[in-house]
């Protein structure tokens, strides 16, 4: 993995969506530790108010911005209020994600499972970069990660389980190829496989911490601008 130094992040201008709990909030805390600028958003008014006290002192800096990123006016409010504080952004880290169910066979799954699941999972992630991509082709080195799952690998789709959620994050792996095509030698676009994490989202069973998501989530910001179209885990390339 790559080392944990910090000087390369700091500066960094950085979008976080999912920012009040679990992967998100951990890696706000490893951001601001490593002197990088972040604008945090999540639906949780007071969460977030609570991470912001948190990383009150820097050496990076944390601002909240309460949105649903469902509603589609807010990728166009984040758009804004990224232009009001810095004019620019370097990164983009969609992080805010949902899994709504968990029955073995995807029939039965509750109705609009499906596609919930690829409105949060991946529509929205789509809408952001829309939104966001001004921005970033005005920041230095300006780099798109969106957070998706070893579940939606190619390996790992035919599973049983979790059906919505591995075809939501199958969709997203394929966002990041086309995005990555299509804005190559502009902006860099990647995917991150946090693993399975002990979050609301990944339950109390499962082995890994938000905070060893969060030091990969860096560790992939450090990669060079060359590096696009890729996902990765742990610091390490691994197969969509």
């Amino acid at each position: 993995m790559t080392d944990a130094s910090t000087a390369d992040l700091a500066g960094r201008r950085v979008l976080l969506t999912g920012a009040s709990r679990g992967v998100g909030a951990a890696v706000a805390r490893q951001l601001v530790a490593a002197g990088a600028d972040v604008l945090g958003t999540a639906r949780d008014a007071a969460a977030l108010d609570r991470l912001a006290a948190e990383l009150a002192v820097g050496p990076g800096s944390f601002t909240a911005v309460v949105a649903e990123l469902t509603d589609e006016a807010t990728p166009g409010r984040l758009a804004e209020a990224v232009g009001e504080r810095w004019g620019a952004l370097d990164v983009l880290l969609n992080n805010a994600g949902v899994m709504l169910a968990r029955e073995a066979r995807f029939e039965d799954e509750p109705a609009g499972t499906l596609e919930e699941s690829l409105l949060v999972n991946c529509v929205v992630p789509h809408r952001l970069v829309l939104a966001l991509l001004p921005a970033l082709r005005k920041g230095d080195q300006p780099q798109v990660v969106h957070v998706s799952s070893g579940a939606g690998t190619t390996e790992l789709i035919r599973d049983a389980g979790i059906g919505s959620y591995r075809v939501s994050k199958w969709a997203l792996n394929g966002l990041v190829l086309m995005q990555a095509a299509q804005l190559a030698g502009e902006v860099a676009v990647n995917a991150l496989d946090p693993g399975w994490v002990r979050t609301d989202l990944g339950g109390d069973e499962a082995p890994g911490t938000p905070e060893e998501s969060a030091t990969g989530a860096l560790a992939l910001l450090r990669e060079p601008p060359s590096v696009t179209g890729r996902i990765f885990k742990d610091g390490a390339e691994i197969s969509f």
